[in-house]
């Protein structure tokens, strides 16, 4: 079992008391991962909250053609991933595979959720850093955009590759 310190870490759950941490602490269950394995897969059923406790994960999507796109690679003790395991319709939206030995904190999510529906200061702050999460995420990934945009425009050498609400130039 994780200790309440190192949970406390976790900025998912650094808003919560030492007792709501102990209920968390109670469903998490340390695993680990050879590089190359693969945690969960884009498509399946979501059904645990994963925390980084030491190593390197990629998140990665397939795309319709086959391209497959690293979207994040979490180095970071206490990084969190696996959070569609906590909304409908629970199916994860990224392939989790580690790219050296690493140490996750698994966690149940249908207990966990029982636990955000019996506690409604928990489920309301976990659902705040959550959300704040997925903003951080978002705004990443249109960093990443912009800077292809940027790429195409140097090689194409052209002014505009296209206008939002206009047509394609």
């Amino acid at each position: 079992m994780v200790s309440i310190g190192e949970l406390k870490k976790v900025a998912l759950f650094e808003s919560l008391s030492n007792d709501q941490l102990k209920t968390i602490a109670k469903l998490g269950q340390e695993t680990s991962f050879k590089p190359g394995e693969e945690i969960f897969k884009q498509g399946q059923k979501a059904k645990t909250l994963y925390v980084l406790l030491d190593g390197t994960v990629t998140l990665r999507i397939k795309a319709e053609e086959e391209i497959d796109l690293m979207a994040e690679t979490l180095k970071e003790t206490g990084a969190v991933f696996g959070t569609a395991s906590l909304m409908s319709p629970h199916i994860s939206n990224v392939t989790a595979r580690c790219l050296k030995n690493t140490k996750v904190l698994a966690i149940a999510s249908a207990e966990f959720q029982e636990i955000l529906r019996r506690d409604p200061l928990i489920g309301f702050e976990v659902m705040t850093k959550l959300a704040q999460l997925y903003f951080q995420r978002l705004n990443s990934s249109r960093a990443a955009i912009t800077n292809l945009f940027k790429i195409f425009k140097f090689q194409t050498r052209k002014p505009l590759v296209f206008d939002t609400y206009g047509e394609l130039k």
